[in-house]
């Protein structure tokens, strides 16, 4: 599937040589978001960074009929494949964040060749979809209405049935407000989302990101926000020693972060980005 995507920067470098030297990232965003949250990220990479922000299967532009039911990690990676070989937007690193992480791996399982780095962010390698709290995801959004009256009704309910402060404020920051009835939606797919929870669990793209960092010696950066829900640290302890004796997987918690990590820290995680693009 050709996903529904944002290039930044828009107009692209007329300068052939120096966009041919210009890093590439891939950023994929978590489950209910789509490429347009990275604005705020994109905005300080753009001058220097080529970017490449898709809506991932079932989220924003790239929804699905309802009769589709591939929705694991592979079937996301796939998706990588097509749209990154349209664009010819690659090699490129690899930015997945929450759910974004799956897809990530799974990317770098059916095309390894394509990826000068992993940045994964906040997501474990085992369980389900969703971390520490996949089952309470998937019976959050089977009751999550379709449409609210208005935003403050919307926020009310994600503040006292969401099972993580965090992804509250990410889906209200993704949601979409009909500016004739001030009635607020959501621009993805509950069908798909709870498809792809179901379509992860039992899947251990542990193995993946190990079979990358192996066979192409590239860096693979783990990263924890040290209040996250969703990546639990006993998990992400036990992964940190699992993964202990491949060199180049590097594993870090962000202190005051939770697992909206790359925006609650957004300058500190800007800086970070720009360190391994630039002197890698």
């Amino acid at each position: 599937m050709i996903l529904h995507r944002i290039r930044y920067p828009r107009d692209l470098p007329t300068d052939k040589n120096k966009s041919a030297v210009r890093p590439k990232l891939l950023m994929l965003h978590g489950m209910g978001g789509n490429g347009s949250l990275w604005r705020p990220i994109a905005a300080s990479l753009e001058d220097d960074v080529d970017l490449l922000c898709p809506d991932q299967r079932g989220h924003g532009g790239s929804l699905l009929p309802s009769e589709v039911n591939a929705y694991g990690p592979l079937d996301y990676g796939q998706d990588l494949v097509d749209t990154c070989a349209e664009e010819g937007f690659s090699p490129a690193w690899v930015l997945g964040h929450s759910m974004g992480v799956r897809t990530a791996l799974g990317y770098a399982k059916l095309n390894p060749g394509a990826i000068s780095g992993l940045i994964l962010v906040d997501l474990g390698f085992s369980g389900v979809a969703g971390g520490g709290i996949g089952d309470l995801l998937g019976v959050f959004l089977d009751k999550l209405p379709s449409t609210f009256p208005t935003r403050g009704e919307a926020k009310e309910f994600l503040a006292k049935y969401c099972p993580d402060p965090s992804i509250a404020q990410y889906l209200l920051a993704v949601s979409k407000v009909n500016l004739k009835t001030q009635e607020v939606s959501f621009p993805f797919s509950q069908s798909a989302l709870l498809k792809t929870i179901e379509g992860s669990k039992g899947t251990e793209s542990g193995p993946w990101m190990e079979a990358f960092a192996r066979d192409t010696s590239r860096p693979v950066y783990v990263i924890r926000g040290e209040r996250s829900l969703v990546y639990d640290r006993t998990e992400y302890l036990a992964e940190m020693e699992h993964y202990a004796t491949i060199p180049n997987i590097h594993f870090s918690e962000v202190a005051g972060a939770g697992h909206g990590l790359p925006f609650e820290k957004r300058a500190e995680f800007v800086a970070f980005l720009r360190t391994l693009l630039f002197v890698q």
